[in-house]
């Protein structure tokens, strides 16, 4: 075999690994960063940050949590976005149309703390388990609990149901 087919291979079985752990790490790995920057934002880091991560496949799949390597990636570049337009991005307004949710929702999720945030809009928006939620973030499943029930309790108390 000589070295061009030797290289073929190995790109081949690297691109194979890479397609299989893009299609189970997308989706979580959006909805955190969705979490955490808002809509427009999160998915621009998604993007950014897979496209970090297969430009460096080779090291990024050796890694023991490439998602989470993934997520920071991701999060480094959302917040030089944010110190770049020094503003927020989020939903378009449909004033005008009744809201499929709680109008004072939106407000109350944004006053919950960061990762308070983060672990409700995961594990109640987007159904993730404690565990799945604490490998992406990078923290104990304990303390994934933690945020949940006091990420909850305030939704409750600031939207009164």
């Amino acid at each position: 075999m000589d070295v061009t087919e030797e290289q073929t291979t190995d790109t081949g079985a690297s691109r194979a690994a890479f397609e299989s752990w893009f299609h189970r790490s997308e989706p979580p790995l959006r909805a955190a960063l969705v979490a955490t920057f808002g809509a427009e934002l999160g998915r621009e880091a998604t993007a950014e940050a897979l496209s970090y991560a297969w430009e460096h496949r080779s090291r990024v799949l050796q890694l023991d949590n490439p998602i989470g390597y993934a997520f920071r990636v991701g999060q480094r570049w959302a917040q030089r976005q944010q110190q770049r337009s020094r503003r927020r991005f989020g939903l378009p307004s449909d004033e005008g149309r009744a809201p499929g949710f709680e109008p004072a929702l939106a407000a109350a999720l944004d006053a919950l703390p960061l990762r308070q945030r983060q672990v409700v809009v995961l594990c109640i928006g987007y159904g993730l388990t404690h565990a799945e939620a604490a490998g992406l973030l990078g923290i104990a499943r304990s303390t994934i609990q933690n945020h949940a029930e006091r990420g909850l309790r305030r939704l409750q108390k600031e939207v009164g149901t």
